[in-house]
């Protein structure tokens, strides 16, 4: 029997690990089939193949199950877990995946999941956290299948884990639940950020039909009217060949023909000499990128200062803006309404269905409404620190997930 120590550990424990099979430390109950008792109103919240999500955490589909003699015993008890065994794609993202159970007689299980009951040398919160962290990696290397990937469930309970006695099972399980908490709680405050602005680009752009949006700052009462985005934004026709031994950073423009955040961004990839390429955007700060490709592909966005040395190729035109006309922040936050959505992209999508594409000067000759240039200002700096305040909580999420990384890294063996 092998025994291991992490790098990380916490005061007192100096013990190594003892590498041991999952079935020493679990016992389980298997799944079946219970959709012929799914109902509204029944007493059970189901977990099937849809309710694991990609962080671990329990997606309610809103299926609920009655109680009798069959599903009664594939109820989940508080501190147990369970195991997906099939995955929907081939491309593994939920597969082996674990939940962590925490109040008894509220969820039952279907086919194709697994009840994963600790023994008392095994903590729960500790399970968790390893059954999703590096146990899961030895999981993924035994699947089957081609189009949907399975495992059986005596070939995971025959794989090796590495183990600490209880009490550090119990420190270190306490920790990563502390951490997760943590983490799911600014996960809803940055869901929260983001169904607000939903409802804020709902009521401060007008719908269709209407002049005027549902909401407004005070001071304004006047008809937005109508203007081609021609008449203030333009196409850069001018061109440079790069003749220099010098490397260009690329651009890259995150879709939005489905409402995503604009962006540009400046990627690690380089352009060589003697290609022809846009204009140097070291000149040209605050440009619109228009990416001339497929819909799912394309994109616009803006690129500012941060992008010194950068040049954009020949299918990602240039277009200027001439900011007397329009507000760029509330054009950003106006190319994210499904007004924009339909009539500057919809509406204008040339080529067939394998290959569907918008050109720049459909684009450029679309009509919205406008209000004056004042209120774009207004609405334009609203969005602006409502969206600093998401990439904020953005990027504590994303260090708190990296953190969480680390420690898994260092933490087990």
């Amino acid at each position: 029997m092998s025994k291991k120590s992490p790098q990380l550990r916490f005061e007192g424990f100096t013990d190594d690990w003892e590498e041991r099979k999952l079935s020493d430390v679990a016992n389980h109950r298997g799944g079946t089939a219970i959709e012929k008792y799914f109902d509204k109103d029944g007493v059970y919240k189901v977990i099937s193949i849809g309710s694991y999500g990609l962080n671990s955490q329990y997606v309610d589909q809103n299926i609920r199950a009655i109680s009798n003699e069959i599903t009664d015993g594939r109820v989940v008890n508080s501190g147990e877990l369970t195991m997906v065994l099939n995955d929907k794609t081939a491309n593994g993202t939920i597969i082996g995946r674990s939940l962590l159970v925490e109040k008894d007689n509220e969820y039952v299980i279907n086919q194709r999941t697994e009840i994963i009951s600790p023994k008392e040398n095994f903590d729960s919160n500790f399970a968790y956290t390893i059954l999703n962290g590096p146990f899961r990696e030895k999981v993924k290397r035994i699947v089957q299948g081609g189009t949907q990937i399975y495992v059986n469930y005596p070939a995971v309970s025959n794989l090796n884990l590495e183990l600490p006695k209880i009490e550090e099972q119990k420190k270190i399980g306490s920790f990563f639940k502390q951490l997760d908490d943590t983490i799911a709680l600014h996960q809803r405050k940055l869901d929260l950020l983001k169904e607000q602005k939903k409802g804020f680009l709902q009521k401060m752009f007008p719908k269709n039909g209407a002049k005027v949006p549902e909401l407004r700052f005070a001071g304004f009462a006047d008809d937005w009217e109508e203007h081609k985005l021609s008449s203030g934004l333009r196409e850069y026709t001018d061109r440079v060949t790069v003749e220099d031994d010098k490397e260009y950073s690329q651009i890259s423009v995150r879709n939005n023909f489905g409402g995503i955040t604009l962006r540009g961004s400046k990627m690690g990839n380089k352009i060589g000499r003697k290609r022809q390429a846009k204009i140097n955007l070291t000149k040209y700060p605050q440009t619109l990128i228009f990416t001339r490709q497929t819909v799912e592909q394309g994109g616009i966005g803006w690129v500012d200062k941060y992008c010194d040395g950068a040049i954009v190729t020949e299918n990602m035109p240039t277009i200027s803006l001439d900011t007397s006309v329009f507000s760029k922040y509330f054009l950003t936050n106006l190319f994210q309404t499904r007004i924009f959505y339909k009539n500057a992209i919809l509406d204008n999508i040339e080529g067939g269905s394998a290959q569907i594409a918008i050109h720049e000067s459909k684009f450029l000759s679309s009509t919205l409404l406008f209000p004056n240039l004042d209120e774009q200002e207004k609405i334009g700096s609203f969005f602006k620190q409502l969206d600093e305040t998401i990439a904020l909580h953005q990027r504590k999420l994303d260090l708190l997930k990296e953190q969480k990384k680390g420690f898994l890294q260092k933490m087990f063996v």
